[in-house]
């Protein structure tokens, strides 16, 4: 199984009189817009920049030698993407495409050191961030190891909606089953139990968290 790619949402708020990454980002003029079905960036690519999504939601995949794809994460407004190989100067691992019509903000390494030199806090709020995702890696390696795949479609939404602040999850079954390591036939019949028992409610491409609770006992005991 590939592990899934955390989706990394910056900060919208500040406790200090300074602009947190989000709040630039938002700001900032230049917007690239990718219409639905537009590739972003491709596997392999040399990372010149990575991305703000500043509106719309975006499917981050990998593509195998025969062409399958495999579904890392969706992710929606306020996500940054493509930063791991930007930052380690490395070919890109995987590909991004535009699921619906989504604005994003490029960002170069110009345009990120202008940003860290009139607003330095942000350098340490980058490496929040990565620290953010190595975290979340290490919590996936853990599910894998020893959760069933109740237990890690329970997890994958709780860790979807705290990561975006938000109880709606925009995903398939079948991106669902992709990013934990299952079937989609699978997927379907535990999400329509998890239904049965009112901790989601089901509408057309998205699942609504109902019992954050009941969800995060179903994380800690194998059922």
């Amino acid at each position: 199984m590939t592990y899934e790619k955390p989706a990394i949402y910056l900060q919208k708020g500040n406790t200090a009189n300074t602009r947190t990454l989000s709040e630039i980002f938002e700001s900032m003029p230049m917007v690239r817009i990718f219409e639905k079905g537009r590739v972003i960036y491709h596997q392999g690519d040399k990372p010149e920049c990575f991305y703000y999504l500043k509106k719309g939601r975006v499917k981050i995949f990998i593509t195998s030698e025969n062409g399958a794809e495999k579904t890392l994460s969706v992710i929606k407004k306020g996500a940054v993407l493509g930063e791991a190989a930007f930052f380690d100067g490395q070919a890109r691992m995987s590909s991004a495409r535009a699921v619906i019509r989504s604005e994003l903000v490029s960002v170069n390494r110009n345009v990120l050191t202008d940003i860290i030199r009139r607003n330095p806090q942000t350098a340490l709020e980058l490496l929040q961030l990565q620290a953010q995702t190595i975290r979340l890696l290490s919590a996936q390696v853990d599910s894998i190891a020893f959760m069933s795949a109740k237990n890690r479609i329970a997890a994958f939404l709780l860790s979807a909606c705290e990561q975006s602040g938000e109880d709606t999850i925009f995903t398939t079954h079948e991106d669902i089953a992709s990013m934990i390591g299952t079937t989609r036939v699978t997927v379907s019949k535990i999400i329509s139990s998890l239904a049965e028992n009112g901790m989601v409610k089901t509408g057309y491409r998205q699942i609504i968290i109902t019992d954050r609770n009941a969800l995060k006992g179903l994380t800690e005991f194998d059922v």
